[in-house]
């Protein structure tokens, strides 16, 4: 379903309560740290440290003593993974409520299970962030001012689950929900 964020019931009251994310005519300093970029960042070298460990670990072992240390080092990664891909969406979650973000992105998802499945699996959502501040994760400058009247990035009243609330990417619902009274400021 497509319908934005401002056609769903509960909107109107949820922006009169001030629970909507709201882009500020300047640019905000940064308020939420680590910032979502410092979090890929941190999965990015955490995840290439763990693989060559298991690497290192596989060679230096015996033949059984390596596919044990592949087979539980690549699910201790994998679980390393998809731990530290919730604390990147979660991070630019919480930017969102700022009314910028730190990490420009436009396809994928950060929690397993969430958005648009293909056939193979993978995530696909599809994201527009630019109705917020893109803030540089390290100085705060600026790097591109919000563009587009639409409703930016973040949590919304889901047209899905009555009550609840849920991601809207800036192109699409996620499926990724909170409960009204985590989304309060």
């Amino acid at each position: 379903m497509k319908t934005p964020p401002r056609e769903v019931a509960g909107y109107a009251e949820a922006y009169a309560a001030g629970l909507l994310p709201r882009v500020p005519s300047t640019p905000p300093p940064l308020a939420v740290a680590p910032t979502a970029r410092a979090a890929f960042r941190r999965l990015l070298v955490t995840t290439a440290m763990a693989f060559l460990t298991v690497l290192l670990l596989a060679k230096t072992l015996s033949s059984v003593g390596a596919l044990a240390a592949i087979g539980l080092g690549g699910t201790l990664v994998l679980v390393l993974i998809h731990r530290q891909l919730a604390r990147v969406g979660d991070r630019l979650i919480a930017e969102f409520r700022h009314g910028y973000a730190t990490l420009d992105v436009s396809l994928g998802g950060f929690w397993f299970g969430e958005g648009y499945t293909g056939i193979t699996g993978e995530a696909w959502s599809r994201w527009d962030l630019r109705g917020l501040w893109l803030l540089d994760a390290s100085t705060g400058a600026m790097r591109r001012a919000p563009a587009g009247d639409g409703d930016p990035p973040g949590m919304y009243p889901s047209p899905h689950a009555p009550g609840r609330w849920e991601l809207w990417t800036g192109v699409e619902w996620l499926g990724h929900f909170e409960n009204p009274v985590s989304v309060r400021r």
